[in-house]
Parts: C-alpha cells; structure tokens; sequence
C-alpha cells in the first residue's frame, strides 16, 4: 500500500533528532580524519576523537531503537532493554545490511551488524568497545580505533533507516535519492516503510559519507544490472564497478535457432 502522507506527518519528532545526530557524527569523523586519514592501514589506530564517536553513536543507536518501543507501545518500559533486546528486534532487518562509505580514496563496504547474521547472539566490536569505554574509558582507550568509529556511524545509520519511523526525517534531509526515472518508493512497499522498499525501484539512502541501496542486501533474487541512474555519481560508478558481487546472476539470453 501507499503510505498516507497523514502517517508521515505523525512521524516522532525524535527521527528528526537522530538524523541530525548523524550529520554531527559523520562531521567528527570527518574532521578526525584530518588528523589520523582513513585507509585500510589506520583502522587499528585509536584516538581521543574517535572514543567520542563511539560514545556519541551507539549511545543513540540505543536511544533511537528504544524510543521506537516506547512509540509502539507506550505502557512498556525500555529501561532495562539492552543491545541483545535489540538484536531480538532488529537483526533480521540490519544483520546483512552493508553501508559504502565514501570518505577515503576508495569506498569501502561497512557491516556495522554483521556479527548477528547468526542464529544466537553476538555483540558487534564496536558495541562492545563502546561498553568498555562507557565504563572506564581512560583503562580501555585502546578500543577507540578508527574502525569501531567508523562502524559506530554506519551503525547509527542503519539503526535510522531500519528503524520504521525516520523515513520523513531522511526525506527532509534530502538523504532520499530515486532514481533519475523518478520512480515513487511507495509503489514498491507493501508497509508504506523506506526499509522495505524493493530493489526493483533502485533508490538509495544518501549521506555525507555514506550510501546504502534499499532492497538490495538480505536478499537472494536482487538480479539487478550493473547500471544505477541516481543521483549520486559516486554511488552510480561504484555500482557499476561491484554490483555484480551483490546481485543473482542473470540469464543468459537464449540464442536463435
């Protein structure tokens, strides 16, 4: 169905909120860079900046998804939830979900929630260096690397995206990219939800630093061709260069008799 555009209007202000707690995060990682520059070498490298990245991103994964509970149901308690109530909620949204992160000389694929494609629970490395510097963050500052940084932002990214009640949010950010065909997003869901938009419609979530292409990761048929007419040219070229490692082969076409 279409979503209504009453729905949208309803949407929690907090969506509002935890995109702009991106923005900010993705602007720190940004300026920490400028210090210590992204590359494949650096990841292992800690900083002071970096602890505060973390800090900052998991605390509002957390806070995000346990506002959406209080939202769904507002007699709960949300307390006492913590990052294994979140799997249990989430990881059948985000666990195969990949970001491309744009901000060095070459893009790389992030999987911020990669540790819960399995079938018990696993504390992604980020969260859990995010735990220990929460708890002591002079005794574990070794954990603020370059690496759970980065897989703290696309983490909050993701937490957003999947998170069912941001879509007006990341619309009014301009961070909803359709296709240059102008394609509506809506058509392609049955929930009226951006998270369930089906790859048929080539849309993509677009940040500073950031891209992810909806329907597209998670599942088995995306048969997709190598070509992706966004907006976003540095998405469109990295599509055409790696789309064939995320898509179903498709069939060959019959020759004539």
């Amino acid at each position: 169905m279409l979503r209504d555009i009453h729905q949208l209007r309803d949407a929690p202000p907090y969506g509002i909120v935890a995109v702009e707690g991106l923005a900010i995060a993705e602007a720190a990682f940004e300026a920490a860079t400028k210090f210590v520059p992204y590359c494949p070498e650096h990841l292992s490298v800690w900083s002071p900046q970096f602890a505060q990245i973390i800090l900052d991103c998991a605390s509002q994964v957390d806070s995000l998804w346990k506002a959406v509970e209080q939202t769904h149901n507002p007699s709960s308690s949300t307390d006492k939830l913590t990052i294994k109530d979140h799997w249990y909620r989430y990881r059948s949204l985000v666990s195969a979900q990949k970001v491309i992160f744009f901000g060095g000389s070459n893009p790389a694929v992030i999987e911020p929630f990669a540790a819960w494609n399995g079938s018990s629970f696993q504390s992604p490395a980020w969260w859990q260096a995010y735990n220990k510097l929460k708890h002591d963050r002079f005794s574990h500052q070794a954990e603020a690397t370059m690496s759970h940084a980065l897989h703290s932002v696309a983490g909050l990214f993701l937490a957003i995206v999947y998170s069912g009640v941001c879509d007006l949010a990341l619309i009014s950010a301009q961070m909803l990219d359709t296709s240059k065909n102008g394609y509506n997003p809506w058509a392609f869901t049955e929930t009226g939800l951006l998270r369930d938009v089906q790859f048929t419609c080539r849309t993509l979530i677009d940040a500073r630093h950031f891209a992810h292409p909806l329907g597209v990761f998670g599942v088995s048929d995306c048969n997709l061709s190598n070509w992706w007419d966004s907006h976003s040219t540095r998405f469109n070229i990295w599509w055409a260069l790696n789309g064939d490692k995320y898509t179903a082969k498709r069939p060959s076409p019959k020759s004539e008799a």
